[in-house]
């Protein structure tokens, strides 16, 4: 009986195989993030995200939002968020301060707007920006505890 081209196929993959000093002699460029329940798939190797830093103080990642105080003010004429509005909304989360949502939700983000806040608009404002949250399912999970405050405290005067 004479050997099938798949027969011959597997073998000459074999032999390749065994003539290759290592894996690590050949592999894909690293492209694709690692997506933690995968196993790890040897010669595609895939980066390893690094951990955002989540932030001491909110009122730094908030000023990002500034741009959105023409829409979010009472009284305010502007019907729709710039896009710099927008941007600056998305930034937030995407910079691993999404914890400090929760400072706009308490309405502390006042403490840098300079008029005060429609919080109706702020609660539209995800529909508005197509952002993937929502800021009034965050009120439900927002506790005064689990947020940075808004700025650190002061240190101490010297004696």
């Amino acid at each position: 009986m004479a050997p099938s081209k798949m027969s011959f196929l597997t073998a000459l993959l074999i032999v390749f195989a065994a003539a290759t000093p290592s894996a690590t002699a050949f592999s894909f460029p690293a492209i694709l993030p690692c997506i933690p329940f995968l196993p790890r798939i040897p010669l595609f190797p895939c980066i390893e995200p690094t951990p955002l830093k989540e932030p001491t103080e909110c009122r730094t990642p908030l000023l990002k939002m500034l741009p959105c105080a023409g829409f979010l003010a009472i009284n305010s004429s502007v019907a729709v968020p710039p896009s710099t509005c927008c941007e600056g909304a998305n930034t937030v989360g995407m910079e691993g301060a999404a914890i400090c949502y929760c400072r706009v939700v308490d309405g502390e983000i006042q403490q840098i707007l300079p008029a005060p806040m429609n919080f109706t608009r702020m609660f539209a404002l995800t529909d508005e920006c197509g952002l993937h949250f929502r800021l009034d399912a965050l009120a439900e999970n927002c506790d005064g505890d689990g947020a940075p405050p808004m700025t650190l405290p002061s240190p101490p005067a010297g004696n």
